[in-house]
């Protein structure tokens, strides 16, 4: 499960940095986190060990959902020599180990969390000062994805870049692979990112519907800065808790998991596995879908046509894929229903033209519709969530009669 990796020298204005170049997120991560699924509710390590034995067992990791993150609440405290150890009560070892050898024997890898600050969200202690003997002990015990918060820490650029980048360097010296997730909160960070970490987060905890459309909007300026080995992070994937309370609409995960594929993003399910939905799990199952978000050409989507989704809006969104193709996804967040439009001043964003004939595959219909022409195509879709997602790839050009 070690793959290689080299420590890179990048030089910049204000002297010389080290950039983390791991050899890893060369697509966007895929996986699970607990977060949104138990937070910091009565659950222990044998229920992540059945969570992580219903994501072999309902089909996820063979979809590529290799990823199993254990988020904040797990650490107790800090043993005489400074190391960490976790709270017995969930973790009888004391440690992640044992649950990291667990989720590694079902084929998965295994990720938890930490803090840049003095404790995390959740009053645990932080990595602030303790940066190399915590990444050591996260390689001991097996780690191969470390997300870190920002909680209790300045929240300011200059103090933020350079705390990550003591845990980036911490965790190259171990000598071990891990994935980086920065959990930092603010656009300003996609700019850096890639020097920092493998994905970054770009605005707040999405939380619910409202979070979602927020972050989306933010991502709509920042696809320059993603490609492959770093992503722009919008946030978790939302269905529903192990308490069966649910977070958003069905219709609202699946336009979401179809956004985060236009996106480019982590497809992190933070949901519970374990009660999940059958409508979620067709959801989160789609292989289209997953194809776009794990396009090798790794260009983030963006905006073409429509404005801000969170004040109610109709968008049109495309990202180019490997193969010439394009997957445009038709939006809809206004209360009631809308037809939305792609006309040809939208399709020539794609150097896509009236003379063109586009085929079109419908990702969620799993079905081929009737070739466009004329650079127009217009959707009926329901308000809150409405959408439809297709591939467009040009066919090729018809005589125009004027």
């Amino acid at each position: 499960m070690m793959a290689s990796w080299r420590v890179l020298l990048v030089g910049v204005v204000t002297g010389r940095v080290l950039a983390l170049d791991n050899g890893l997120g060369r697509t966007p991560q895929m996986g699970y986190n607990s977060w949104y699924d138990v937070e910091c509710s009565s659950w222990d390590e044998r229920m992540m060990q059945r969570t992580a034995d219903a994501m072999v067992s309902r089909g996820l990791v063979e979809l590529g959902y290799r990823y199993f993150n254990l988020d904040d609440c797990w650490a107790k405290g800090r043993n005489e020599d400074g190391s960490l150890y976790a709270d017995k009560r969930m973790f009888p070892s004391g440690t992640l180990k044992e649950l990291a050898d667990y989720v590694h024997s079902k084929g998965m890898l295994f990720g938890t969390y930490t803090d840049r600050g003095s404790a995390t969200c959740a009053g645990r202690p932080g990595a602030q000062g303790h940066e190399d003997i915590d990444a050591a002990t996260y390689a001991a015990w097996g780690v191969d994805y470390l997300k870190e918060d920002s909680c209790n820490a300045a929240d300011n650029a200059e103090t933020a870049f350079s705390q990550y980048g003591k845990m980036r360097d911490s965790l190259n010296a171990t000598g071990r692979a891990i994935f980086f997730s920065i959990c930092g909160w603010h656009a300003w960070y996609a700019p850096e990112g890639s020097k920092l970490g493998n994905s970054w987060r770009i605005g707040p905890d999405d939380t619910n519907w409202a979070g979602i459309l927020t972050n989306i909007d933010i991502m709509a300026g920042l696809s320059r800065f993603a490609g492959p080995g770093g992503w722009n992070d919008p946030c978790l994937l939302l269905s529903r808790t192990w308490d069966s309370k649910s977070r958003v609409t069905e219709l609202q995960t699946r336009a979401q998991f179809s956004m985060w594929a236009i996106l480019a993003a982590p497809l992190l399910i933070s949901g519970n596995i374990l009660n999940m939905s059958a409508a979620t799990l067709e959801t989160y199952s789609n292989r289209e879908v997953i194809g776009v978000n794990q396009d090798s050409l790794g260009k983030q989507g963006v905006r073409i046509m429509g404005g801000a989704l969170k004040s109610g809006s109709s968008n049109v969104w495309a990202r180019p894929l490997q193969d010439g193709s394009h997957a445009l996804l038709f939006i809809n967040t206004a209360p009631g229903s809308a037809n939305v439009t792609c006309d040809p001043t939208c399709f020539a964003a794609l150097d896509l033209h009236a003379e063109d004939t586009l085929s079109v595959r419908d990702l969620w219909a799993k079905s081929n519709l009737p070739d466009v022409s004329g650079a127009t195509m217009s959707v009926q879709l329901e308000g809150n969530g409405g959408h439809t997602m297709v591939i467009v790839k040009r066919r090729g050009k018809v005589a125009l009669h004027i």
